[in-house]
């Protein structure tokens, strides 16, 4: 067990969790680094001043393909950890792929990683699905000024603990939702936070591409996951963009 991992704060996890403190603010290429030889289930958590970073190590079974969805799978997981400890009177959505805002303000996103190399076909060694979130401002000497960002801390959050361990109980729950009763009733809890509301047709996510039809027979549809994911404008090199 690495000595900061020993001494940091305890956050409530479920097996087969094992939890990872760092010191670096890129939790992803920490899993990434630490997903050969410490498997499935390390979650890497780095609380920084503005930042709280986080990202766990998956295992696939299935070529990569399939086991893609594993990353709308953790930003349902995501999204509904955060709406389980906002106030309730305000929405955390999500901008297709990876974007999570807060009451039409950018409050963070996702990101994925696999070995690189790794074709469609390929099963691969592991995944990791991160996520990085705005934990405060306070170094802006005018927030008010950055209207299309917010952060945990100003909009009244629960203590980033809490939304960290209800993220790894939901990862759980929807890995086994997809094992039971198919993609499906996992990639409906995406859809249902996906801005803007789609007012009238259809939307949903037909392999890897988000798709929207409308009543007329027309519609769109986004490009590849893979290719779409840190398109969003969400991230720049430091982090979430403010």
């Amino acid at each position: 067990m690495d000595s900061i991992t020993a001494t940091a704060r305890d956050i409530p996890l479920p097996p087969p969790y094992t939890l990872h403190r760092c010191d670096s603010r890129d939790t992803l290429r920490e899993a990434m680094r630490l997903a050969p030889r410490d498997g499935a289930g390390t979650l890497v958590v780095d609380q920084s001043p503005g930042l709280l970073s986080f990202a766990v190590v998956l295992e696939p079974e299935h070529p990569l393909s399939l086991s893609q969805l594993a990353f709308p799978l953790g930003m349902a997981a995501l999204g509904d950890a955060l709406a389980a400890h906002c106030p309730p009177d305000r929405a955390v959505r999500l901008v297709w792929p990876d974007e999570i805002r807060f009451d039409k303000a950018r409050l963070g996103g996702g990101r994925f990683a696999m070995p690189p190399g790794t074709g469609p076909q390929d099963v691969p060694d592991w995944l990791v699905f991160g996520a990085e979130l705005i934990a405060d401002r306070d170094h802006l000497d005018a927030p008010g000024h950055f209207p299309d960002s917010t952060s945990l801390k100003e909009e009244g959050f629960d203590p980033a603990e809490d939304i960290i361990s209800s993220f790894a109980s939901y990862m759980m729950l929807y890995f086994d939702r997809w094992a039971h009763d198919g993609i499906e009733a996992v990639t409906n809890r995406v859809l249902m936070r996906i801005d803007p509301p789609l007012l009238r047709g259809v939307r949903r996510i037909e392999g890897d591409r988000l798709v929207e039809i409308t009543p007329s027979g027309g519609g769109k549809r986004s490009a590849p996951l893979l290719e779409a994911l840190g398109h969003t404008g969400w991230r720049d090199t430091q982090g979430p963009v403010l």
